[in-house]
């Protein structure tokens, strides 16, 4: 993914291509190809992304954008 991102390559042709040479059959790995093509997201968010199940404790906004439920580690505001 890492390559596919630096040589503008396409990383779900990539991504299909080796797990077709592979054998391996990994939704995950295919979502994050996604998320890194659809949603323009680094490479190590969009595998954090694709593994987290749906939820991800984070203070990187990216998650929201993707529709995963992110635990906030920024502290809330006090109120003045």
């Amino acid at each position: 993914m890492l390559l596919a991102k630096r040589y503008n390559f396409d990383p779900v042709k990539v991504t299909r291509s080796v797990m077709a040479i592979c054998n391996i059959d990994d939704e995950r790995l295919l979502k994050t190809a996604i998320y890194i093509k659809d949603y323009n997201v680094k490479v190590f968010d969009a595998f954090h992304a694709a593994h987290c199940s749906g939820t991800i404790i984070s203070s990187d906004s990216v998650f929201d954008r993707l529709g995963i439920r992110r635990v906030k580690l920024e502290g809330e505001e006090p109120d003045t």
